[in-house]
């Protein structure tokens, strides 16, 4: 049986990991963070979001659909492409 993550201090720790790099660029702290998984456009909808959310997410998240640019630009063909989104939940820290 797997263990637990504890998903507080993955919060805390992703987001002292973030605030020290964008900290090195002179960015303001953030108070959100986006946490998902990347998906076909056929997997990535919002019901999944909101079904992620609730089983991991905790207090505060919200399913959240975000479409990702295509890393291949250059493609001569780039209908042929698989259209990517980002799956996940948008959590608030309290």
């Amino acid at each position: 049986m797997p263990k637990p993550v504890p998903l507080g201090e993955l919060e805390v720790a992703v987001q002292s990991a973030v605030e020290q790099v964008l900290g090195k660029k002179g960015a303001v702290p953030i108070d959100k963070l986006w946490v998902g998984f990347v998906a076909p456009e056929n997997i990535a909808t919002q019901q999944l979001a909101n079904e992620v959310a609730a089983k991991i997410g905790g207090p505060g998240a919200v399913g959240s659909i975000g479409a990702l640019a295509s890393a291949t630009g250059a493609t001569a063909h780039p209908e042929a492409l698989p259209k990517l989104h980002i799956c996940g939940y948008i959590h608030k820290p309290q």
